[in-house]
């Protein structure tokens, strides 16, 4: 008797234990669930990724820019200015004084740090006209002047000027010194009758005259077009996005002038194929400013953009999970069993969705903000959280269920969608550190570090944006064009023409 009682009671309770043992399925009809909004942020709104749009979160660097100029050009403008000869012709002394001079050799003109010196060496006698004639024969008067090059933004060139030109006169020690015609010292007379003053202005205006200039637009132009590096079929492109150039001063000797510059620049770098031709691109704008070389460039930075995409993350994810076993630690004994995980973009946060068989039927959704960690070196979902309807769903079979699958799902999930960064970044730095050139410009980057700025999600990939900091310069060689010919006859003589009767018969 006591045994049938036993039976019954057992069989009474195996209803209450089977359905325990059963798995749940989550009705197919539960809408997809929508992420919440992020708490005090409306959800970005994301646009298409192009150079354009990256550019207003690229940091502000700056390009030292060295510029290479042969000026022998404007050394022979000035070597032909200063006259051949000096004669009485026209002066206002001429009536009391006769004189000539002629120019022994080339004058000698150098070029220094945009410091220009010259001189030329002059022979020649003065002769009074009074009663008591004093004349002097040989003289040897020697013309020394100094000047400073500039440059000036004209037409999209750097035209070449000269200021402050000073010239002063000297006397050879062999020069005869019997008489002396004048109220003072013979150096000092000749400085008129030389007209020092007008040597000045005729050597700052030949050289404005002539019209020399370097095509800075040239460089321009090549800040403003991209750099393709890398292989053929993935080009990494290096968007410089120019603003301003300052230039600076000159150095060097004349056939191998430098001109320091600085590019100001927000350089993005990011695969395409091909590189895009920037379009609205800035205009030239240059400024001048002596200082430009001692302006300290600081480090050199580059906003990399590197999208992963969301076909890449979901064969990672299945890689990483599919036919995954959780053991749910219940009283049910139930295993879940993961089919597939998958990504995709809502509204600027990525949504996973797990497809689950066993202990539960269905598909569990989890979302997230991706975030740029470990110097940019990671992608991760750090706030990845069970979606709100999975939840209700899950607590439909049992008060508190959704806790318990969330606690065994959560960090595999989390580490599951971890992106490594490290070996795509240092393969990008490795190809962007070098020398790079786009036409007559050569660009030479070395970059070191890095460090992390930001990672949105788009409807076709997570986008990580890395900033790349080294140093950086550029250097090109560029042409001295002339605007207006240089009239090769304005040296040969001064206050005296060719057809001249000689008046010193003497010196024949």
């Amino acid at each position: 008797m006591n045994s049938l009682v036993t039976l019954r009671a057992l069989l009474l309770s195996c209803p209450l234990v089977i359905p325990a043992g059963c798995s749940h399925t989550i009705p197919s009809d539960t809408p997809q669930p929508q992420p919440p909004p992020q708490l005090g942020k409306t959800p970005p709104t994301i646009e298409p990724l192009n150079p354009s749009m990256k550019q207003a979160q690229a940091p502000e660097s700056l390009l030292p820019v060295t510029l290479t100029a042969d000026l022998s050009p404007v050394q022979r403008v000035i070597q032909h200015t200063l006259p051949e000869r000096i004669t009485d012709e026209t002066h206002p002394l001429g009536r009391d004084y006769r004189w000539r001079f002629i120019r022994e050799g080339d004058p000698q003109v150098a070029i220094q740090d945009g410091l220009v010196t010259f001189r030329a060496a002059y022979r020649g006698e003065i002769e009074s006209t009074a009663a008591r004639a004093c004349r002097l024969d040989p003289l040897y008067p020697v013309i020394e002047g100094t000047g400073r090059l500039q440059l000036r933004e004209q037409d999209e060139v750097l035209l070449v000027t000269m200021s402050r030109p000073h010239t002063s006169m000297t006397l050879k020690p062999e020069s005869d010194s019997k008489c002396n015609m004048f109220n003072v010292p013979v150096k000092d007379q000749l400085a008129e009758l030389f007209s020092l003053e007008a040597v000045n202005q005729q050597v700052a205006r030949a050289v404005e005259e002539a019209g020399y200039s370097i095509p800075i637009q040239l460089v321009w132009d090549r800040l403003q077009e991209p750099l393709s590096v890398g292989r053929a079929n993935q080009a990494l492109c290096l968007y410089g996005k120019a603003r301003d150039f300052a230039v600076g001063s000159l150095k060097g000797p004349a056939q191998q002038t430098t001109i320091t510059g600085l590019a100001r620049q927000t350089p993005v770098a990011l695969y395409q194929t091909p590189c895009q031709k920037v379009r609205n691109a800035t205009p030239l704008k240059v400024h001048l400013d002596q200082q430009a070389a001692a302006t300290q460039a600081g480090p050199y930075t580059i906003l990399l953009t590197v999208p992963v995409p969301y076909a890449v993350l979901n064969q990672q994810l299945q890689d990483r999970l599919f036919h995954q076993s959780v053991k749910l630690p219940t009283t049910f004994g139930g295993d879940l069993l993961i089919e597939r995980a998958a990504a995709s973009d809502v509204n600027g946060r990525t949504l996973l969705a797990i497809d689950t068989r066993g202990a539960v039927n269905g598909t569990l959704y989890y979302w997230g903000t991706p975030r740029l960690e470990q110097d940019g070196t990671v992608i991760s979902i750090p706030d990845l959280q069970m979606a709100s309807e999975t939840k209700m769903a899950l607590d439909e079979a049992k008060t508190g269920y959704w806790h318990m699958m969330d606690q065994e799902l959560r960090d595999r999930l989390r580490q599951a969608v971890q992106i490594d960064l490290a070996q795509r970044l240092a393969n990008m730095k490795s190809a962007l550190s070098g020398q790079h050139k786009s036409g007559g410009l050569a660009m030479d980057l070395l970059l070191a570090r890095q460090q992390a700025a930001q990672v949105t999600s788009t409807k076709e990939a997570l986008v990580a944006d890395v900033l790349l900091e080294g140093t950086a310069s550029a250097a090109a060689q560029l042409p001295v064009k002339q605007q207006a010919p240089v009239d090769s006859g304005a040296s040969r003589s001064a206050r005296m023409s060719d057809d001249r009767p000689d008046d010193f018969p003497e010196r024949r």
